[in-house]
């Protein structure tokens, strides 16, 4: 299978987030891209190709001008006026309603992005636009005969929206690539399975009646994102009817994790789409830091497989899966399942 990855990737290594008040650890180090890529190897999933550089046009597609100006210049403005070389973290956030774009820069911290878990360093822009690259070259190369294509992206993007950033992501790869790939009038879905809802890429696509997004997921009202991701957000106007979210409780075992795929699949066939792309998580394994389910290795062969029998080109984005010792072989197991390979113990 083929894979698709950029070393410019792995220069973001966020050195804190903010959680509870507190400088923490960020789950989403470069050693998870080494860790993948490494498994990919030893299992023979190769080969492994660069992107092309696919310029800024595929991303104003999707995401606010505003917004990704924001993104491309912030680390420097903070420099230029603060004096310092720190991560870029915003301190206010506008309340609801209030959305005027302020002069100042100290404002803008917050205006697009959502949370302290996106620190933007000298780095970040260069990654994000890198990481979004490995997902477009991969829609190109499902328009070009490839059957299934991997997307090693990092950092991830189904949290990030048309003019909102947050949950380690800034560009949204898995839309991007979507919207590549319904340019053409075709129709796309997105399945979702990481452990935390794709709020993001349901913005993006809420009202838009070709892409179909499905996500099953831990409990909104449990964990993050928290304000979206529940089953009455069904899309609106023209896009109602393609926008299905499936929550599950936390502690969700394999067995009811898989059979809430099997739900959401019914939904996905009667939508018949040309496309693909499934929004990789493996926050969902059962080591995994931040993820309560109990999903194993063996469980990500399954799920691969089963995707596979859908027999629609496949474009897999990845996103989130913090647990770097096991991260490779879940991502190896998955991708073997949806290749059809025989699982290796």
């Amino acid at each position: 299978m083929l894979t698709i990855y950029s070393p410019v990737q792995r220069a973001h290594r966020p050195a804190y987030v903010v959680k509870q008040g507190e400088r923490s650890a960020s789950f989403d180090v470069p050693e998870r891209v080494d860790s993948i890529l490494s498994a990919i190897n030893e299992q023979e999933l190769r080969p492994v190709i660069a992107p092309d550089d696919a310029g800024l046009d595929p991303i104003r597609s999707v995401h606010d001008t505003g917004m990704i100006e924001y993104l491309r210049t912030a680390y420097e403005r903070q420099n230029a006026e603060a004096g310092v070389s720190t991560p870029v973290f915003p301190t206010f956030f506008p309340p609801l309603g209030q959305r005027r774009y302020p002069g100042c820069f100290e404002g803008q911290k917050g205006f697009y992005c959502t949370n302290t878990g996106v620190p933007i360093d000298e780095h970040t822009w260069k990654a994000a636009v890198a990481s979004a690259h490995c997902a477009i070259a991969g829609a190109r190369h499902l328009q070009s005969g490839e059957s299934r294509v991997y997307a090693l992206c990092r950092p991830p993007g189904h949290h990030a929206g048309p003019d909102f950033f947050g949950g380690y992501c800034y560009l949204n790869n898995a839309a991007i690539a979507a919207q590549v790939l319904r340019e053409n009038g075709e129709r796309v879905a997105i399945l979702d399975i990481d452990y935390h809802h794709g709020n993001g890429t349901q913005a993006i696509f809420y009202a838009e009646p070709d892409v179909w997004y499905g996500s099953l997921h831990i409990d909104p009202g449990t964990d993050y994102p928290f304000f979206a991701g529940y089953a009455d957000e069904v899309g609106i106007g023209a896009g109602e009817g393609t926008n299905w979210n499936v929550p599950l409780s936390p502690g969700t075992s394999q067995g009811q994790y898989l059979s809430a795929l099997e739900t959401l699949l019914v939904r996905l066939t009667a939508f018949n789409p040309q496309w693909l792309i499934v929004s990789a998580g493996f926050d969902t394994y059962i080591g995994d830091p931040i993820g309560t389910f109990q999903i194993t290795t063996a469980g990500f062969n399954k799920v691969g497989r089963r995707i596979r029998t859908l027999n629609v080109p496949t474009l897999v984005v990845q996103e989130g899966g913090y647990c770097v010792p096991d991260l490779g072989r879940n991502v190896a197991a998955f991708l073997k399942g949806l290749a059809d390979f025989k699982q290796s113990d």
